[in-house]
């Protein structure tokens, strides 16, 4: 006699932790408001900051104006002759004009720093927006795999108790209980792809719980995609990554012509009040650095080093995001066709076949391999129509990156 099978909706919630968790989790957790969350308490936050700090800060120390010096001085101290007072101010002069060559780098640079700290915002917000995706797509197909695994289980206990009457084979009940067990065993593994999945969208949004998190309703991913011309406009109008090199390639022009500069002698003029035997005088003089011994040579070869590898990243950088913008649009369209049809229908017409195959089966007018088959096609419906779903969201998101878009589209 064929063991019976008792694999009920409790045991199923146990198995699937991650269903079960579900019930006293926080409120759904939206694209919009996981994106929100990433980028204010999540960590991406400090770290554009930071980035932007960084930049700024290098820059300003490179162009900040030379201090002046005071000097109060007394000679003769002690001598059986009056001593001698001094007070001399020394001014530095930039008559080369090199501060005012790393100010102007100064503006490339605050420029420069936006851009990557809109960057990393941006690279946080689509980091976040694929994370959800994936993490939603991952809980469909694990909700649907726990429902798939409960059905199979009741067919199976079903062929149990019909080969313990005589009804069917041994044999046939013995395959259907391999089938549950098998899709037990995906259920599983689908839960636990779910819960690898919350995790990294959990890090993202600053969470520790991943099983916390609750997804609100999958919104968007099926927009009108935009022409050739407005993509390509865009990308390069407002990538930022574009933007920072135009940037860079500006600072390093400027701090170029700053090192040049610095081949010539520094000025200062030199000011103050000396008290000598008894009469107060005024001194005053002109302070040249000559460059006899070091002619800024490294410096001068350092930034045209720079200048290049700047010009040939902002080359580079243009050809990539034009290249990256046409792929985008055109994967977007592919995946549109590909997909087209990929509704709400299609997967309901894969559950009337499979309950369909359920009824006929019951009623011995479907063999075993028919029910299966039925079932695998619904199975694989569901599955393609997740993923054509959420590789159609996906594919918009690379788009909008492609442009220098925000990962969450105006409404």
């Amino acid at each position: 006699m064929i063991p019976r099978i008792s694999l009920s909706a409790a045991a199923l919630g146990l198995l699937f932790p991650l269903l079960a968790a579900a019930q006293g989790a926080d409120a759904p957790l939206t694209l919009a408001e996981a994106i929100r969350r990433a980028t204010t308490v999540g960590p991406a936050a400090a770290l554009a900051a930071g980035r932007r700090a960084s930049i700024v800060g290098r820059a300003r120390s490179d162009a900040q104006w030379a201090n002046p010096t005071l000097e109060l001085r007394r000679e003769n101290e002690g001598a059986p002759f009056p001593y001698d007072d001094f007070a001399t101010l020394t001014l530095p002069l930039d008559l080369t004009g090199r501060r005012f060559a790393l100010r102007s780098a100064l503006g490339a640079a605050r420029t420069r720093a936006v851009a990557d700290s809109v960057a990393t915002a941006l690279g946080t917000e689509y980091a976040t927006a694929v994370a959800w995706w994936e993490s939603w797509a991952a809980d469909q197909l694990a909700r649907f795999a726990a429902t798939q695994a409960q059905r199979f289980a009741e067919l199976a206990r079903y062929d149990s108790l019909r080969a313990a009457e005589g009804e069917v084979a041994e044999a046939t009940a013995v395959r259907m209980r391999l089938e549950a067990d098998r899709a037990r065993f995906a259920a599983a593994r689908a839960t636990a792809d779910a819960l690898h999945a919350r995790a990294l969208l959990a890090a993202l949004v600053g969470r520790d719980d991943p099983a916390a998190l609750v997804l609100g309703e999958a919104e968007g991913g099926d927009s009108p995609l935009p022409d050739e011309t407005t993509v390509l406009g865009a990308a390069r109008r407002d990538h930022p990554l574009l933007a920072a090199a135009r940037a860079a390639a500006r600072e390093a022009e400027r701090r170029q012509a700053a090192e040049s500069r610095g081949a010539l002698p520094d000025v200062g003029l030199s000011g103050g009040y000396k008290g000598t035997g008894g009469y107060a005088t005024a001194t005053f003089g002109v302070i040249l650095t000559p460059p006899l011994l070091n002619l800024n040579g490294g410096n001068r070869e350092r930034s045209t080093g720079e200048r290049l590898i700047a010009d040939a990243e902002l080359k580079a950088a243009e050809l990539r995001v034009v290249a990256e913008a046409r792929a985008a649009l055109a994967s977007a369209r592919a995946l549109d066709e590909g997909t087209a049809g990929f509704d709400g229908g299609f997967a309901e017409r894969a559950d009337l076949v499979a309950s369909a195959a359920d009824a006929a089966y019951r009623e011995g007018a479907a063999t075993l391999t028919e029910l299966l088959e039925a079932h695998r096609a619904r199975a694989e419906a569901r599955s393609a129509g997740v993923r054509g779903q959420t590789d159609r969201a996906l594919a918009r998101l690379t788009l909008r990156r492609a442009m220098g878009a925000s990962a969450l589209e105006a409404k």
